[in-house]
């Protein structure tokens, strides 16, 4: 099962270090496969924190994940949350 979303980054430095970070930690509790893809099409490993930061999601830019396996909708979920809180650090 395959489930996807978007989500707004907030964080006033965008998916910096400590967000990135968070959210490859959060991906790493799951068994799942998970792709985020940035505004420009531009596509990484989110279990990779050097794949996430390459991709230079600034704040206000959107973020498409897109989970692969059981219970994705539920990942997905939980992931879009982690970048929907995070905040500047």
């Amino acid at each position: 099962m395959i489930s996807s979303g978007k989500v707004t980054v907030t964080a006033p430095e965008g998916l910096h270090a400590r967000p990135a970070a968070d959210f490859v930690r959060a991906v790493g509790l799951s068994a799942h496969q998970v792709k985020i893809t940035n505004q420009e099409g531009r596509s990484a490993d989110g279990s990779s924190i050097l794949a996430v930061l390459s991709l230079g999601v600034k704040q206000g830019q959107s973020l498409e994940i897109e989970v692969s396996g059981d219970d994705s909708a539920k990942v997905l979920s939980a992931l879009i949350a982690v970048v929907s809180r995070a905040k500047q650090g």
